[in-house]
């Protein structure tokens, strides 16, 4: 049984404190990596965007992109091979769980053969692109994981 803080003062002994958990990074960091991976690796025959649906956004402005085609659930980065395949890529903050409209467009994917990864870190993004063959250059560190795969990543 652990004795509160202030019960162990009061007793004249010395609390130890306990160290707080690391603060997990935003989900817009891996964003601008991802981006900046892409900027400076992303084969010549391939393009690219990152749909920016995710900011909080007044009313109004919601409203109007919604009436342009906005639509809740796709993914962060869309990526097109040479021959017309689409890849999408959606980023997570480490913890955090797909909205019911991310699962449905992830499982409309799957169901038509679209590859889809939810990736909780720039490891697995490098896994996605190396599976993808979309980097002009080769990742030196090879992970044995294949975990990512079974989320969705593979062809």
């Amino acid at each position: 049984m652990t004795i509160p803080p202030l019960l162990l003062l009061a007793q004249g002994r010395k609390p130890r404190l306990r160290r707080s958990p690391a603060p997990r990074p935003k989900e817009i960091v891996l964003h601008m990596s991802v981006a900046k991976v892409l900027r400076e690796h992303a084969r010549s025959d391939w393009q690219w965007c990152h749909v920016p649906t995710g900011e909080i956004r007044d009313k109004r402005t919601a409203s109007k992109l919604k009436q342009m085609g906005a639509k809740a659930g796709w993914p962060d980065f869309l990526l097109i091979q040479p021959r017309g395949r689409l890849h999408c890529l959606e980023l997570k903050r480490a913890g955090e769980k797909l909205s019911e409209a991310q699962d449905a467009f992830r499982m409309w994917c799957v169901r038509h053969g679209i590859p889809h990864v939810v990736a909780f870190s720039i490891d697995d993004v490098l896994i996605a692109f190396e599976a993808w063959d979309c980097l002009s250059i080769k990742i030196a560190k090879q992970r044995t994981d294949e975990s990512l795969l079974s989320k969705g990543g593979g062809e």
